[in-house]
């Protein structure tokens, strides 16, 4: 209560003072203001004196100059001691002349009789001169009873078509007759005499006469009668109203200053208008008033914080809050997008940055939102074209990315930009993820690189940047085991073409050459070009397999061969062309990027001397071992039409001695050869795509063995496990086949157990658990091959319907020799009693190892120990063996 009671009082102290300091900064900003009009407008009416002051000094000289040079007329001529009839023109004409050039102002003097004819002048045209003098201005001249300098109005000159002002005086004769000494000033002239080169803002000036007639003006005005300016000066002097008088041109409110000159009444005035003496002061004082504005701003945020001080001190959990918005603060001036996720991969906090980067997800974001309704709606705007299922196996290999915690990633957005992406996780299970756009360094790199390693007229890798993949390529090799491939490209007769159409047609054709060679390789294997018409076809990570690798290169080469004899068209003509293409392996050993270059080159060399328009391995064993791999296709293929394949079975026992089952296994048949078994056909099967038709195959027949033994009591019970692979598994009509096959033989889909990779599952989950779902549903049981050799997580085993686990030979094979085998058996063991699913050990081959599993929770058994792979006659009578012995494991069979 009293707390209560306090609040309102220091509230109200606290914005008393502040009240008492934003009076004082508003008294003391007017005053700032208002002594700034007055130092403007001091400093603009010092300006306009200085102004008018030096002006009148100015015209004082300029007009004093013109009429000294008039009145000297008279001794210049002698006009006092002669008559007007003695004067000779030509020569008074060249006097004036040399008396004008005295002063630059003057355009012209010239002597004028009463009646206004030209006696002499320093024009050009002397004593013909035509002079037109404002009206009554010549008679006025010659009335004044004392020679004084006369002003004419402005007019226009007829001769130069500007504005002019005359100056003249009468001088008496012999015979006391009067003449008029006359020059012609242009306005234009006594004007810049008048303004100095002063810069003073809105300053206008002008001459005028004491009754207000308007003689000259700056800035200049048009009127083909001088006006008369009212009011007079003399008024705007007696009314004494600074800044309030009317500027003489304008008429708007100024400061007035005038001076009287030493001629004829004539009066110069400056006017400078009030607002634009005082534009610069509007400046300060907008400034001034921002600056009030400012402080006063201060003063309340101040007040606000002291306020808020103080109301923090009374209640600390108000701390938490003010740290994150500090927090928030900061991550809003990150030049990065910020996003934090929970343990549960939820959404805590985001900076606009982040909603800068991703647009999209502006209605998307808010807190506790799941990571993946983020990115089920980033799939969206990247593959805007897919369909919900690819969407869906993006965002799954995403997420599975986050999770491994790789090391920065980047993203190349839809609208181009591309973005770095570094996840770091928290100490309580969250994640920390900034995306960084790294667009213009990148933008910046790749115009550097591709100066420096691409070749301009194709836009391929150069022999730079292909010698140095190459060395990477190798390396790699070396570590990991991979065979890859260097294909040497020329093409047939290039110089004819360049010496017969032109090397801009050669061009073109390179140009087509380099994009078909791209359609012909994947991305990440490399083309470049050497020069001239030379190509090089590098690829990489093509097999373990040195045989597998070539069959692969000559494949790509043939698919070259193809491409590259198909027309080209070069600026209108059809043109036909061909390539000849050296092959050599690269990988197991570390070779010279320049030695392969050079095999490469050999066997190029050699399908040109051998006729061109072909493909040659360097190697010639090489080459042996490719046609027989390709001879083995060829008889693969005729082995599925004449039927000479056959199921062997290799039983299934449990630890009781039971059969419970067995595998069919795969055996060729071969009319010369002999049995094979699976490890001599199946990769060449699996590249060829007849594992197809050959796995169907072995599913039709193991279950018309199925359907068999339902008629035979001794025999119904055995389950029987077939191997699927991958790309059979994948073919989108694979469960409608499965089904089909179980209808069509009449086998119970119990006893039907599909064996499914390890990497096969976890290839595309959603499709796996699809696809096992279905068959699920009809009764056929599932179990994983291999298990341990790949990265299953719990996460996905438990989404997959699965019965079995079969431990991959290659652990059992060990056990007892290597610890770490001995552990992940164990774990396997232990996850599938957890999982509630059966397990199996393959490749059981010692009582040892049978006992190591079974004394760990292994109850089935697979391997030579107890029954190798035999036709299903032997395996029938082992069965029989079996049922009259029980509890006894069955010898082996021959």
């Amino acid at each position: 209560m009293k707390e209560a009671a306090t609040q309102p009082r220091i509230r109200a102290f606290v914005w008393a003072g502040a009240s008492v300091f934003m009076a004082a900064v508003v008294l003391v900003s007017a005053a700032l203001v208002w002594n700034a009009r007055a130092v403007a407008l001091a400093d603009n009416e010092a300006q306009a004196t200085r102004f008018v002051a030096g002006a009148e000094a100015a015209l004082n000289r300029s007009l004093l100059a013109v009429d000294v040079l008039l009145a000297s007329m008279d001794e210049l001529m002698g006009l006092s001691g002669i008559m007007t009839d003695w004067i000779d023109p030509e020569l008074a004409s060249q006097r004036l002349r040399s008396g004008a050039r005295q002063n630059l102002m003057v355009r012209y003097v010239a002597l004028l009789d009463a009646q206004g004819k030209t006696l002499a002048s320093s024009d050009t045209s002397g004593s013909t001169l035509q002079v037109q003098l404002p009206p009554g201005f010549l008679s006025a001249v010659l009335e004044q009873p004392v020679s004084t300098l006369m002003i004419s109005p402005p007019v226009v000159s007829f001769a130069t078509a500007e504005r002019v002002l005359y100056i003249a005086r009468h001088l008496r004769m012999a015979d006391s007759s009067r003449v008029v000494a006359l020059a012609e000033l242009p306005v234009g002239a006594l004007s810049s005499v008048l303004v100095q080169g002063v810069d003073i803002r809105g300053l206008q000036v002008t001459l005028e006469r004491a009754g207000g007639q308007l003689l000259l003006s700056v800035p200049h005005r048009e009127e083909a009668i001088a006006p008369t300016l009212t009011p007079p000066l003399q008024e705007i002097e007696a009314r004494g109203a600074q800044w309030k008088a009317p500027a003489r041109l304008s008429g708007a409110n100024a400061l007035v200053v005038y001076r009287p000159i030493l001629y004829q009444d004539l009066r110069i005035s400056a006017s400078i208008p009030l607002r634009d003496a005082l534009e610069g002061w509007r400046g300060q004082r907008n400034a001034i008033t921002l600056t009030c504005l400012l402080f006063v701003a201060m003063i309340v945020a101040a007040g606000n914080l002291a306020l808020r001080y103080l109301h923090r001190i009374s209640q600390a959990r108000l701390a938490i809050a003010q740290s994150k918005a500090t927090l928030d603060q900061a991550l809003e001036s990150m030049v990065s997008g910020f996003l934090l996720l929970d343990g549960e991969q939820r959404v805590v906090q985001w900076n606009s940055r982040f909603e800068e980067i991703f647009p999209w997800l502006r209605s998307v974001m808010a807190p506790s939102v799941p990571f993946r309704r983020v990115m089920e709606e980033t799939s969206r705007h990247h593959l805007p074209g897919a369909s919900e299922e690819e969407r869906m196996r993006w965002v799954d290999l995403r997420l599975l990315k986050q999770r491994q915690h790789q090391e920065p990633h980047e993203q190349v957005l839809p609208n181009g930009l591309t973005i770095q992406i570094t996840e770091r996780p928290t100490p309580d299970g969250g994640l920390v993820i900034s995306y960084h756009d790294v667009t213009a360094l990148r933008r910046a790199s790749a115009e550097i690189e591709n100066l420096a390693f691409y070749d301009p007229l194709t836009n391929l890798p150069n022999r730079r940047l292909l010698m140095d993949r190459m060395q990477q390529v190798i390396a790699a090799s070396v570590r990991s085991g991979q065979y890859g491939a260097l294909l040497f490209l020329d093409l047939d007769h290039f110089k004819t073409l360049n010496d017969t159409r032109g090397h801009e047609v050669g061009d073109m054709l390179l140009r087509q050459v380099a994009e078909r060679l791209k359609t012909c390789v994947r991305r990440e294997d490399t083309v470049a070009r050497l020069g001239g018409d030379e190509f090089v076809v590098m690829l990489h990570e093509l097999s373990t397999r040195s045989d597998e690798a070539a069959a692969f290169a000559r494949r790509v080469g043939e698919k070259i061969l193809r491409a590259l004899n198909m027309p080209y068209s070069l600026d209108g003509i059809i043109h036909h062309s061909t390539p000849s293409i050296g092959v050599t392996l690269l990988g197991g050993t570390l070779q010279p990027s320049v030695d392969l270059l050079k095999q490469a080159d050999i066997a190029m060399y050699q399908v040109k001397s051998q006729g061109r328009n072909a493909l040659c391995f360097f190697d010639p064993k090489m080459q042996i071992a490719i046609s027989a791999r390709a001879q083995l296709e060829v008889d693969l293929q005729a082995a599925l039409s004449a039927r000479q394949f056959v199921l062997h079975y290799q039983p299934q026992f449990h630890l009781d001695g039971r059969i419970v089952g067995a595998e069919a296994l795969i055996r060729w048949n071969h009319p010369e050869r002999g049995l094979i078994a699976p490890g001599g056909f199946i990769s060449v099967a699996e590249e060829s795509e007849l594992i197809v038709p050959m796995g169907h195959w072995v599913l039709r027949t193991a279950c018309e063995q199925l359907a068999a033994w339902e008629q035979d009591a001794r025999f119904r019970h055995i389950q029987l496990s077939v191997n699927v692979s991958a790309r059979q598994f994948r073919q989108r009509d694979f469960v409608a086949r499965v089904v089909e096959v179980l209808r069509g033989t009449g086998a119970r889909p119990h006893l039907l157990k599909l064996e499914l990779t390890e990497s096969l599952v976890l290839d595309d989950v959603d499709d796996t658990v699809a696809k096992m779902g279905l068959l699920k549903t009809k009764g056929v049981r599932f179990s994983v091959d291999d298990f341990g050799t790949g990265y299953s997580s719990l996460a996905y085993l438990t989404r997959l319907p699965l019965d079995q686990l079969k431990i991959d030979q290659s652990f059992v094979h060990n056990l007892g020799v290597r610890h770490t085998d001995d552990v992940i058996v164990q774990t396997i063991i232990g996850m599938a009693r957890n999982l509630e699913l059966d397990v199996i050990a393959e490749g059981v081959e010692t009582q040892e190892q049978k006992d190591f599993l079974a004394e760990h929770g292994c109850q089935l058994f697979q391997g030579y120990l107890l029954g190798h792979p035999m036709p299903v006659a032997d395996l029938e009578s082992v069965l029989d063996w079996a049922a009259a012995h029980p509890s006894a494991f069955p010898p082996l069979a021959p």
